[in-house]
């Protein structure tokens, strides 16, 4: 991964973090591929009822201010 490209992503989950935190929860980067990034829930956002709708229209959003190039967001359980 590129200097650049990271420092996107670190500032990307900068923005998103607070969001996530004050409900007591978090997310963690798995990967980051040209054109995919895999993440997973921590927290009490791994068992949240709307995290798909976070993910979707939240974090997707976000992200994709940032990295553009970004056309997949998945998500996974557990490693």
């Amino acid at each position: 991964m590129s200097a650049n490209r990271k420092e996107k992503l670190k500032k990307a989950l900068e923005e998103i973090r607070p969001f996530l935190r004050k409900d007591g929860g978090d997310l963690r980067v798995v990967k980051l591929e040209e054109k995919k990034l895999t993440i997973q829930f921590l927290g009490n956002c791994m068992h949240c009822s709307i995290k798909g709708m976070t993910l979707k229209n939240g974090i997707r959003y976000i992200v994709n201010k940032y990295l553009p190039e970004i056309e997949e967001i998945e998500e996974i359980q557990t490693l």
